[in-house]
């Protein structure tokens, strides 16, 4: 499933607790690959002993990966604008996954998960795990089995929902993870003229969800549940998702336009912004790729 991951690391955080979170054999891992990108003014020289020293410290931090996650692991490190570079190297590489660390630092234009982050998620073709880190470069919360303990899935039952709830089942049947699925009848949406549709809408919606409550648990994951609300998709989500009974939130993100303004314009994005757990961003599947 996630047999080649890519690890963004910027040298700030805590390799063993990244290590943690990462998905290991479990889901299918056979490698994992380091990448570090640092961008100096492009006529700038670089010194040969800080790029040596770079190159050992990444050393170091690979074998501590590959020992923790008994994965052989390699290095990658590349001179150019983060962003860019990591989404090149995922593509060279084909990886199944990118992994990163984020933390809430303020500011405008998504930089409350960092600039990179935001880029990432805004072009990725491959699922992006945002990890939630604290100012000391640990991850926040409990780090321990992220995956297998109670995993959130939001869905608003579009294409890229569904591509993001087979990555869920890949992950739920995996581990036995507890489940428990969210849909929010858009306010914007339904007011004030389909007010009058919204118990048939609940009605239909809370049988897809019974629908795939049912499939996860026939193929091996925990106990599923699911939930449905009515309000602004994004507030709903969050409220829920910071509650401090989830471990893990799934959810689909735009990649380049692929799914609908929604999860773009406040869905996706807030959470990223605002989430406090873990979180795996699932774009549109593209022709050749699985999970």
């Amino acid at each position: 499933m996630f047999d080649k991951i890519l690890l963004a690391d910027n040298l700030r955080h805590d390799v063993t607790h990244l290590a943690k979170c990462l998905p290991g054999k479990r889901l299918g891992a056979k490698e994992i690959i380091l990448c570090h990108s640092f961008d100096p003014p492009k006529d700038m020289p670089v010194d040969k002993m800080f790029y040596s020293k770079l190159e050992a410290t990444l050393e170091e931090r690979r074998k501590t990966l590959a020992s923790l996650l008994d994965l052989p692991c390699k290095v990658e490190l590349v001179r150019g604008e983060p962003a860019r570079a990591i989404l090149e190297l995922a593509e060279e590489h084909d990886v199944s996954m990118i992994v990163m660390g984020s933390h809430h630092s303020g500011g405008l234009r998504g930089s409350l998960i960092g600039s990179v982050s935001y880029s990432l998620l805004h072009e990725t073709i491959r699922p992006v795990f945002l990890l939630r880190m604290s100012r000391t470069g640990r991850v926040q919360g409990d780090v321990d089995n992220v995956c297998g303990r109670h995993i959130f899935f939001p869905t608003d039952f579009s294409e890229t929902a569904e591509d993001a709830f087979l990555l869920l089942e890949r992950i739920a049947t995996s581990y036995n993870a507890k489940v428990t699925m969210f849909h929010v009848h858009d306010k914007a949406r339904i007011d004030p003229y389909l007010r009058h549709m919204l118990p048939e809408f609940d009605r239909e919606d809370k049988a897809r969800l019974q629908r795939l409550k049912e499939h996860l648990e026939a193929n091996g994951a925990g106990t599923s549940s699911f939930q449905v609300s009515y309000g602004v998709p994004a507030q709903r989500i969050l409220r829920l998702a910071n509650s401090g009974e989830f471990s893990l939130m799934v959810i689909g993100c735009q990649g380049r336009g692929f799914i609908p303004e929604i999860f773009l314009g406040s869905t996706a994005n807030a959470v990223a912004r605002h989430g406090e757990i873990p979180v795996i961003f699932v774009p549109r599947r593209r022709g050749g790729m699985s999970w």
